[in-house]
Order: C-alpha cells, then sequence, then structure tokens
C-alpha cells in the first residue's frame, strides 16, 4: 500500500464513525494505527530513488 492508501483508510474511519456519532476509543486507536502506517510508508517512498524514464 502507499502513504496515500494508508492514509484515506484512517480518513474513512474517522469519517465513518463521526456520521455514526461519537467515535469509539478502539476506532480512533485504528484510525492512530493507520496514520503511523502512512506517515512510516511515506517516509520510505521519500527515500527511495526516483527512476528517470531512460532516453525516451
Amino acid at each position: 500500500m502507499t502513504s496515500h492508501e494508508y492514509r484515506e483508510q484512517a480518513e474513512r474511519l474517522l469519517r465513518n464513525t463521526i456520521y455514526g456519532g461519537h467515535p469509539s476509543p478502539a476506532a480512533i486507536e485504528e484510525a492512530a494505527v493507520w496514520a503511523r502506517l502512512a506517515q512510516a510508508a511515506a517516509t520510505t517512498e521519500a527515500a527511495q530513488p526516483t527512476q528517470s524514464s531512460g532516453g525516451k
């Protein structure tokens, strides 16, 4: 998964609980885990060297 996908999952969790009422502590904690995964993935993505398109 990409950092964007992890972030979307965290946001989806919070959005769904907000519309259904107050988010439970479990939902908040799960969203926090997804947010940490998104941050780790973004760090990894930023550290990876970009590949050029070559001679195109």
